[in-house]
């Protein structure tokens, strides 16, 4: 990843939006492409749907990949930021577009509400896959004190002082070095240009009501792919095997030299991982 590729990453949203309201009135906005399979992507908390359309070029030539902004990010509406909203928006929003069963890929934070829709929901999941998953198999105790120091942060500085409270943290010691003070800047400015200071506090504050009960995972029914680099800070080799001898159907795969978002840094092994997976699956 250099500063080209991060200058090049298509954000803008459609001239004509797709929105969907949900039933406490939130209108999400949602879009979808390609064919083949639904692989249905759940945002991180600062990672908005448009910016999927750089890390799924090759997924798209045999997968439909629906993408949707968050309540409270990128396009969609402001609303109660409550955790267990996340899981009412997703059903939704497959039911409004009819989409009996999908592949569901959580990210980081979202990898949470994807786990709770898939016990809740097991008849409309093939698959759920997990990219750097932020479970535990030992409880949140880790998670709410890193969103602690990183409210503090937003609270403090603003956006721009949640950015280098995270930075350290997503991108691999590997990527930091190698991308420099250029990198930093373009990956800053981009961050910058998606998400307010209101939709960052209220995506941490949803955050933090997040029900991380390791038994949720032996409740799973569907094959299960965690994954992530072996650089990630929340979720390396042993917390994904502790989390998959928890789950019926698991399996996990690591990145090499690679942190919390290997769709950003090792896009090619990101999108094969899945890809892979997936065609498993289907074939089976």
């Amino acid at each position: 990843m250099d500063v080209k590729q991060i200058e090049s990453w298509d954000l803008s949203y459609a001239g004509t939006q797709n929105v969907h309201r949900t039933g406490d009135g939130v209108e999400l906005y949602y879009e979808y492409y390609g064919e083949g399979p639904w692989l249905v992507i759940l945002s991180a908390g600062w990672v908005i749907s448009t910016m999927w359309r750089n890390f799924t070029r090759r997924l798209v030539k045999t997968n439909t990949v629906l993408t949707y902004d968050l309540r409270n990010q990128g396009a969609s509406a402001t609303g109660d930021g409550a955790y267990e909203n996340h899981v009412h928006d997703l059903k939704s929003l497959l039911d409004a577009l009819e989409v009996e069963q999908a592949y569901l890929l959580g990210v980081s934070f979202s990898t949470l509400f994807a786990r709770d829709f898939a016990v809740e929901n097991p008849d409309r999941v093939k698959a759920l896959i997990q990219c750097a998953p932020a479970i535990s198999a030992y409880g949140s105790k880790r998670r709410y004190y890193m969103l602690k120091s990183w409210s503090a942060a937003l609270e403090a500085g603003g956006p721009e002082a949640l950015f280098d409270a995270m930075y350290p943290f997503v991108f691999s010691d590997r990527q930091i070095a190698r991308g420099g003070s250029a990198t930093y800047i373009a990956l800053r400015d981009r961050f910058l240009s998606v998400n307010s200071h209101a939709q960052l506090r209220a995506n941490l504050e949803g955050a933090f009501h997040a029900d991380d009960d390791p038994d949720k995972l032996g409740k799973l029914q569907c094959p299960v792919l965690l994954f992530t680099g072996d650089d990630d800070f929340n979720a390396g080799r042993t917390s994904l095997e502790d989390q998959a001898a928890l789950i019926p159907d698991a399996r996990v795969e690591i990145i090499d030299r690679c942190g919390h978002a290997p769709y950003v840094e090792e896009l090619d092994a990101f999108e094969s991982i899945i890809g892979e997976f997936i065609e498993e699956v289907e074939s089976e």
